[in-house]
């Protein structure tokens, strides 16, 4: 009788470990990290398509989460990237991909050749919760 009621016991004290762990990674407060950014080349040429991928690592409600890409920045101060996706996160390993052309590299654009930042960031009711800084080069 009493191992009958240890092992019921400890069966419940399973069930309610898994409850918790399963609502804290599927239902509960959300969290995201970006992992990983990478393009599909590292040097570009004026009015090329730039493929861009953002992997992101998500826990818990991540709906309504909005990708933000910024960057390469012409001699004016003006991104010449900036754009903003909404996506909605599932929980685990999510792959984010964008497409961008790039623009005229020249003097009148304000785009000399050389290295260009990209800021990738994930913001979530108006809050960034991930960010990360990706590299890419330009020639004519």
């Amino acid at each position: 009788m009493r191992r009958d009621i240890l092992i019921i016991a400890l069966i419940v004290v399973i069930i309610a470990a898994g409850a918790v762990i399963g609502y804290t990674y599927f239902l509960g407060p959300g969290t995201a990290q970006i992992t990983n950014v990478s393009t599909d080349k590292s040097l570009y040429h004026s009015k090329e398509i730039m493929n861009i991928t953002v992997i992101a690592s998500s826990r818990g409600d991540m709906s309504n989460t909005t990708l933000k890409l910024t960057g390469i920045q012409n001699r004016y101060g003006e991104a010449q990237l900036e754009d903003e996706i909404p996506v909605n996160l599932t929980p685990g390993r999510n792959i984010l991909k964008y497409d961008h052309k790039l623009p005229t590299c020249s003097s009148c654009s304000g785009l000399s050749a050389g290295a260009y930042e990209i800021d990738v960031a994930l913001v979530k009711d108006g809050n960034v919760i991930a960010n990360t800084t990706y590299s890419i080069d330009l020639e004519q």
